[in-house]
């Protein structure tokens, strides 16, 4: 007998979702030690184990001192910023300095090229020597 089956379509081809099984074993020990986590009542305080007044001691003293290193490093820090925020301000100082100088030296550029624009424009005979060519023509050898 031959079975005839209809073409394959997409959906063919997707997984289809499954549901993800999470299975754990707890022995019996383990149990009585996991009731007050699946019942949702809150464990029993667990007391600190007593701690010796040198070991305190010591925690404190290493606690001053980080947090002397710590306050230095900052001081280190600032006095940096403010270095360079120092050097910031002079380099503005200059570079305003020199623009004006930039400034004032395009201002004498202009007034100089004006100056010379107007000698030239301003007399008739002058010019002409202006628009002669330079050359053979009986002028300056």
């Amino acid at each position: 007998m031959v079975v005839v089956r209809p073409p394959m379509s997409e959906s063919d081809f997707t997984p289809k979702p499954q549901s993800l099984v999470f299975r754990v074993e707890i022995s019996t020990e383990q149990a009585s030690a996991l009731a007050p986590f699946l019942s949702g009542t809150a464990l029993p305080a667990i007391p600190a184990a007593p701690v010796s007044e040198e070991a305190v001691d010591a925690r404190v003293l290493e606690l001053r001192e980080r947090e002397s290193e710590l306050e230095l490093r900052e001081a280190e820090f600032e006095a940096d910023v403010q270095l360079r925020e120092d050097r910031m301000e002079r380099w503005r100082g200059e570079l305003e300095e020199l623009e004006q100088t930039l400034e004032r030296r395009e201002r004498d550029l202009v007034s100089y090229v004006d100056q010379l624009q107007g000698a030239m424009n301003g007399s008739g005979n002058d010019a002409a020597w202006w628009q002669r060519p330079a050359g053979g023509d009986g002028g300056v050898y």
